[in-house]
């Protein structure tokens, strides 16, 4: 086992030496966000972030599975404890290993880039037990390789970023341009309404390279800031499962929602100063969640919408909250709050 700090120990130092000598094991970062890291005889095997994308995000926002989909495969991981959902998608033939590949080689790059951008946290290295791994690649990667391309792309996403809120229109022919395939996807979603994060989460590419593109295009002049303003209502989003509340994300930001994310209650009650128009609340303690909410100022009076797999009970029902049943789909959501966004 090692156990050391970011200042004692450099991460991608520590992976090159566990990949020299061919090991087997389980790197994990505490810091700003947790990450994990799974190598299998020195081959990269897995990585994650939390907060960060999931495998099912990627499976839905690459078009490769419905958000109905994931939830159920989500569901039958409960009957099948211990099988990744990749595996599991695999099984029920809902994707073929080229879709998996896609996805999982996505989030573990875009893993790796945020987590090397890391400056403070504590990092524990242990052995890999058999089976450890909750979600594998179909096959293993080289650390070597995906270390280069992860620093590669932290390197880029360094040069410059928009800011997530900034709403930009094309200006300029892009035929005129050498762009990327990339950059052609960016500019296809750009309308002069939708905000860089919805650019981004309806792209399929990492988030911090959207933003890198969108700064390379307005350098260049292709793109500018739009004349308009919109007013896309403010939502307070609180759940419990990682995977619910990225799914959560994709849907309403895709549909021009600005979304406030709470960690924890600490986080829920800060965020409330910032008037949201509702609330989507998930998890096993939703009677807390919406106490909480409801005895500050500016929640007293604040739509909340529960994502709930069984019917709420009436103490919840008396404080004004309403259920949006799990699984859930855009429509659902999207008709709950249909009230809060102001008329186009």
């Amino acid at each position: 086992m090692i156990r050391a700090s970011l200042e004692e120990l450099d991460l991608a130092e520590l992976l090159k030496a566990l990949e020299r000598n061919g090991k087997s094991a389980v790197v994990t970062f505490q810091g700003r966000i947790y990450g994990r890291v799974h190598l299998l005889l020195g081959r990269l095997l897995y990585a994650r972030t939390e907060p960060g994308p999931h495998l099912g995000e990627y499976l839905v926002r690459l078009g490769h599975l419905s958000l109905e989909e994931v939830q159920a495969l989500v569901e039958g991981q409960k009957e099948n404890p211990g099988t990744p959902l990749g595996a599991l998608a695999l099984e029920r033939g809902l994707i073929g290993r080229e879709e998996l590949r896609e996805a999982l080689l996505a989030q573990v790059l875009e893993a790796l880039a945020t987590l090397l951008g890391e400056k403070e946290g504590e990092i524990l290295a242990e052995p890999l037990e058999e089976g450890g791994s909750q979600v594998a690649l179909p096959e293993t990667l080289d650390l070597s390789e995906a270390l280069l391309e992860a620093a590669r792309r932290l390197d880029e996403w360094r040069r410059g970023r928009v800011g997530e809120d900034e709403v930009l229109r094309l200006v300029e022919d892009p035929t005129r341009h050498p762009l990327s395939p990339e950059a052609w996807t960016v500019l296809e979603l750009l309308d002069g309404v939708r905000r860089a994060r919805s650019v981004a989460l309806l792209s399929g590419l990492p988030e911090e390279e959207v933003y890198h593109l969108l700064f390379e295009l307005k350098s260049r002049g292709l793109v500018a800031d739009s004349p308009l303003r919109p007013e896309d209502p403010l939502v307070l989003l609180w759940a419990e499962s990682g995977l619910v509340r990225r799914l959560l994300l994709y849907v309403l930001e895709g549909h021009r929602y600005r979304v406030l994310l709470a960690k924890d209650a600490g986080s829920a009650q800060r965020l409330l100063k910032e008037r949201p128009r509702a609330a989507l609340l998930q998890g096993e303690r939703l009677s807390e969640m919406v106490r909480l909410l409801r005895t500050s100022p500016e929640g007293r009076f604040l739509p909340l919408f529960a994502v709930s797999e069984a019917p709420l009970p009436f103490l919840l029902r008396a404080q004004r909250v309403e259920r949006i049943p799990r699984p859930f789909t855009a429509q659902e959501v999207l008709r709950a709050l249909a009230p809060i966004r102001p008329p186009l």
